[in-house]
């Protein structure tokens, strides 16, 4: 009986319940065999037990240990075969719960279930596997045979297998996001909007780069013409904002999904736990994880402008007690383009072993390898009086001679590890750490201005025969949890450090050829002898952090406080013409600053919460191009709304109002491309809502909508014409590329009965007009765009078969998604297909 067993001493033992035992009590319960009851569980049906609330203060750790704790509380017997639970971890339960919400929170993610076995007036609780869900039907349950299931615990949505390597997640994202919060507290007692994209919408969709797989699946988010994978997170650049598993991954290109489980896009300024970084919010990749049971697959992709893509995922058990793991995702992928010229081939492998060799520690170790040569695609694409010039979206602009004979290449290594260890049911302690080696070859065109009268684009371009990236972060987060009376805390305290350093780099700007955009002679002889420049550049900064997750009033009420400093450190070199001078001049520009947080969250009902946050946060110390120290970036937001949970927690609702601004805005001097403008203050103001998930077996939704209002309020002094020819921000002028209203839609539908395997999905993105400069002086037209999809899944000689055709832009609509000056517009894809074929064992 469970209770009479449980251990004091922490994970030790709970492996030691006997299999055949617990085996044995459930066959016994199956046929029918009394037990004994003690008063208390007589006087209570099953039906009354489920919905009967009380306090539970049960830690995170081994699942054994907390069921019977659990059990003890409710005097409860709980059978289940240990084999399949020593390994299994619970995220706990904190606050006041029914019993069916207790045990559904105790076994979220582990790919168990429940039900109620009634015999007479004795109430008994089998795990079983249900793809259903749970049960809650006082019906008998026959005990299942041990369960094999992955080594870490995963959220498994109702209705929603996870079906073979963790493929089937569903759209509905995990209860946690511990990767990116740092902390095991559910979404919807956290004050702060955070969006997953998962697995299986990667998967549904063909999302094959990062931005592909954000773009149309969260609310504000929107493109952002430039050479790095940076998007715009409710009206502000993503630079210096995109992680990995937690950890910084600066300055990076063409982020792949192929060994990604899900992306997380936490809202707002995050400074508090991830440090200096723009203020509409944090990407974050989670990666794939070993699984405990042997998974391969191989899928192939064939698309349109000869895309194929090929891709395998193999994982399973080193050893035979499966305390060592391993994963493998790999890549290969070639395309071209509907843009002239334009190619891209790509080589990428990620290995990653775990290692658990005890119940307290668990550790992973990622490597990537990733080799990709491209034609430069820079968006240059004029204006021409109110709006995008009348030209082919074919039209290529840069200067084809250097780019096409000289293709980009990186060539990336990156090696990484994750480890926690519990120090007991209650504290434990993470660390991170990521190395990060890039080597670049880099040629790019620049459009410097472009005559409206004769169609005449003059051009520069830069020439980078070879540089070097060097990323280094880490991380240690110490995470506890105790009570202060009628408080309960949840306590991270951390530090974390970010290293970048670009050695001697050597590189030139040349001039280069004008080009008639309307009758374009791409392969004129470009000049690429020139003076050199000689640079380095690097950054630094190490924060310290705390913040306390404070619940009162039956866990009804939380309460977050949390503070960061940083010292940062920024240095490029200021002269460049020779060896020498830039090594002398390499100077750094230091920085420091104080970044807090409050928040506060409602929960009137198990799935309704109410929030708001307020936080600050210190923005990126930058030096211009002609070794100027500009003033940090500072930004601040005010955020409240609410999130709710539907459809028996299968669809998340997350209702957002924001207000953000940032200081110190830095911006190109169109009159100068070697000089930086700071603008005194720009504005996102506005509101979200995000739904996703299943709505039941057969229906799920991916639904957003995002009104915002991204303006200058502190600007350039200028007179109208000035502006237009500079390009500068007015105080009350639009930033580029903000539209005002955008939102998506996709709606999946899967079929059961004789056509069950057959998937169907349709949706549609959709934007109002945006301006596409500083100076407000062009309009980039509103659009709408529809794609679809038809899967078949089946199994063939005992193999899992997925044959799948997705469509985008079905309609073929002409349209641009963002722009970042009157010469960079960036063209909508045309239509296109994808079909692809997975076969998995």
């Amino acid at each position: 009986m469970a209770g009479q067993n449980f251990r004091k001493k922490f994970g030790a033992g709970e492996a030691d319940m006997s299999s055949t035992l617990a085996i044995a009590a459930m066959g016994a319960l199956a046929l029918g065999s009394s037990v004994s009851d003690s008063p208390a569980q007589a006087a209570i049906s099953p039906q009354e037990r489920a919905g009967l609330a009380q306090s539970y203060r049960i830690a995170s750790g081994p699942l054994p240990g907390a069921l019977n704790a659990f059990a003890d509380l409710n005097g409860l017997q709980i059978l289940y075969d240990s084999e399949v639970t020593s390994r299994l971890r619970t995220v706990g339960l904190d606050g006041d719960f029914a019993v069916d919400e207790g045990l559904d929170r105790l076994l979220s993610g582990t790919g168990l279930s429940w039900r109620f076995a009634a015999k007479g007036k004795t109430v008994s609780i089998i795990l079983a596997q249900n793809d259903r869900g749970t049960a809650t039907d006082a019906s008998g349950a026959a005990a299942l045979p041990p369960i094999d299931v992955g080594a870490e615990a995963k959220e498994r949505t109702r209705g929603a297998p996870q079906g073979p390597g963790d493929r089937f997640t569903g759209y509905r994202p995990s209860p946690t996001a511990a990767t990116t919060l740092k902390t095991d507290t559910p979404i919807m007692q956290t004050p702060i909007s955070v969006q997953v994209v998962t697995r299986q919408t990667m998967d549904d969709q063909q999302a094959i780069s990062m931005r592909d797989a954000i773009v149309s699946n969260v609310s504000g988010v929107t493109l952002s013409p430039n050479f790095f994978d940076i998007l715009k997170i409710r009206g502000f650049s993503s630079f210096g904002s995109t992680f990995k598993n937690g950890l910084q991954d600066y300055r990076a290109r063409n982020y792949d999904t192929t060994n990604l489980q899900s992306i997380d896009v936490l809202k707002g300024p995050a400074a508090m736990l991830f440090g200096r970084m723009e203020p509409g919010g944090v990407i974050d990749m989670v990666l794939k994880r070993p699984l405990e049971t042997p998974y391969y697959s191989v899928e192939e992709q064939l698309g349109s402008y000869g895309l194929t893509r090929t891709t395998i995922d193999a994982t399973g058990p080193i050893t035979s007690d499966k305390s060592i793991l391993y994963r493998v995702n790999g890549e290969y992928y070639r395309t071209d383009s509907y843009r002239d010229y334009v190619t891209d081939r790509a080589v990428f492998i990620a290995p990653t072993v775990s290692f658990h060799p005890i119940e307290q520690f668990r550790m992973n170790v990622d490597f990537e390898y990733q080799n990709k040569t491209w034609v430069d695609d820079y968006p240059i694409y004029p204006a021409v009086a109110g709006g995008p010039a009348n030209l082919p979206r074919s039209r290529y602009l840069s200067p084809a001679f250097l780019t096409v004979n000289m293709p980009n290449n990186i060539s990336k290594k990156r090696i990484a590890y994750d480890w926690t260890y519990d120090l007991s049911p209650d504290w434990s302690v993470t660390n991170r750490l990521s190395y990060a080696l890039t080597n670049n070859r880099t040629d790019n065109g620049f459009p410097l201005g472009f005559n409206q009268a004769t169609g005449v684009l003059t051009r520069s371009m830069t020439l980078n025969l070879g540089y070097v990236d060097k990323v280094f972060s880490t991380n240690l987060d110490v995470k506890g949890k105790f009570a202060t009376g009628p408080l309960q805390h949840s306590i991270l305290v951390g530090f974390d450090h970010f290293d970048f350093f670009s050695p001697m780099s050597v590189g030139a700007s040349l001039s280069a050829s004008a080009i008639n955009v309307y009758a374009p002679n791409s392969w004129q002889f470009e000049n690429i002898l020139g003076a050199s420049q000689y640079t380095i550049q690097g950054q630094k900064w190490t924060g310290v952090y705390a913040q306390d997750m404070i619940s009162f009033l039956g866990d009804s009420v939380h309460v977050l406080l949390g503070g960061r400093y940083d010292w940062a450190e920024t240095a490029i070199s200021r002269y460049r013409t020779s060896p020498y001078l830039a090594a002398s001049t390499y100077w750094a520009s230091y920085d420091k600053g104080f970044s807090p947080r409050l928040g506060v969250v409602y929960q009137p009902f198990s799935w309704l919460s109410l929030y708001g946050n307020f936080t600050q946060a210190l923005g990126a110390n930058q030096v211009t191009t002609q070794g100027v120290t500009l003033s940090p970036q500072r930004g601040e937001q005010y955020e409240g709304g609410l999130k709710a949970e539907f459809f028996d927690k299968g669809l998340l609702l997350t209702m957002a109002y924001f207000d953000i601004t940032k200081t110190n805005v830095p911006v190109t001097d169109p009159s100068n491309a070697n000089n930086t403008l700071l603008i005194g203050k720009a504005r996102s103001q506005g509101f979200e809502i995000d739904l996703t998930g299943r709505i039941d077996d057969n229906w799920s939704v991916i639904a957003n909508y995002t009104h915002d209002d991204v303006r200058t309020l502190v600007g350039t002094a200028t007179d109208p014409v000035s502006a237009y020819t500079r390009q500068v921000a007015v105080s009350g002028g639009i930033l580029p590329g903000s539209p005002r209203n955008y939102g998506n839609l996709w709606v999946k539908y899967d079929a059961d009965g004789d056509l069950r395997g057959l998937s169907v999905a349709g949706g549609v993105s959709a934007s109002s007009d945006q301006l596409g400069d500083t100076a407000n002086s062009f309009v980039l037209p509103s659009y709408s765009i529809f794609n679809g999809m038809i899967a078949y899944r089946t199994k063939i000689e005992g193999f899992n078969v997925t044959a799948q055709l997705n469509v985008k832009n079905i309609g073929d609509r002409t349209y641009y998604p963002s722009a970042a000056s009157r010469y960079l517009i960036q063209t909508g894809t045309p239509r296109t297909f994808m079909g692809s074929l997975r076969v998995e064992f």
